[in-house]
């Protein structure tokens, strides 16, 4: 699989400025443009998953030297969520049963700078929670209003039917990392991304009602001095 397609070094001094700290001359970044990256069952079925069920999706190395510095890392991209809901209902004495079902899918990544974890950790990036529920298939309520042992059908009703949907969406396409204290050589920044769906972890036993897809995707990492911990 292939899950970064290019790898460049910048050079940016002067362009940027933030209060709480100093950019230095010293920067790196990879992207992707084809959505290529692969996250969830599909990984997990190519063998692409770590033991945490995450999937490398973006990788770089920027060298420094001197005296250690902080590196501020910037991860964007395009997600995408697909989650399926199903419901069948049945009459059961003449009145339809209420059926529901639930559907859940998570994108959560986090970036490792030479094996450690950078702060503040596992981030989502992407959360979807879906719920349906439906009264389906009419029942038919009748009475013998006018006493003359006879039904006919202007003194039947039939019941309401009832389909409803819930979603709840939340997203963070872009999202900036620190690692601290980074000591001078060659680093490596790499970027995972795992697929959670109905809370669990998308392994290659996991069925088809929530999916995610990767699409477009930056990993800027930028050597910075004196930024703040908190």
């Amino acid at each position: 699989m292939k899950t970064f397609k290019h790898t460049v070094a910048l050079t940016l001094a002067g362009l940027l400025a933030v209060p709480a700290a100093a950019f230095a001359d010293n920067a790196a970044s990879a992207y992707t443009e084809d959505g290529t990256a692969i996250i969830g069952y599909a990984a997990a079925v190519a063998g692409e998953t770590n033991s945490l069920g995450f999937t490398k999706v973006l990788s770089t190395t920027l060298k420094n030297s001197g005296s250690p510095k902080d590196l501020f890392i910037g991860l964007t991209f395009e997600t995408g969520l697909m989650t399926e809901t199903e419901v069948k209902t049945n009459t059961k004495n003449g009145k339809a049963e209420e059926s529901s079902a639930t559907a859940s899918a998570e994108i959560e990544m986090y970036v490792l700078v030479d094996g450690q974890e950078a702060k503040p950790g596992t981030v989502t990036f992407d959360k979807r929670e879906q719920a349906m529920w439906a009264t389906l298939g009419q029942g038919l309520v009748c009475s013998d209003a006018n006493g003359d042992d006879i039904i006919t059908f202007d003194e039947c009703s039939l019941t309401d039917q009832e389909v409803g949907l819930l979603l709840e969406t939340k997203a963070a396409h872009g999202f900036n990392f620190l690692s601290y204290n980074i000591g001078s050589g060659s680093h490596t920044i790499e970027a995972f991304a795992r697929l959670k769906a109905q809370g669990e972890v998308a392994d290659a036993s996991s069925n088809a009602k929530a999916s995610a897809y990767l699409g477009k995707g930056t990993l800027s990492v930028f050597e910075v001095h004196d930024s703040v911990t908190h």
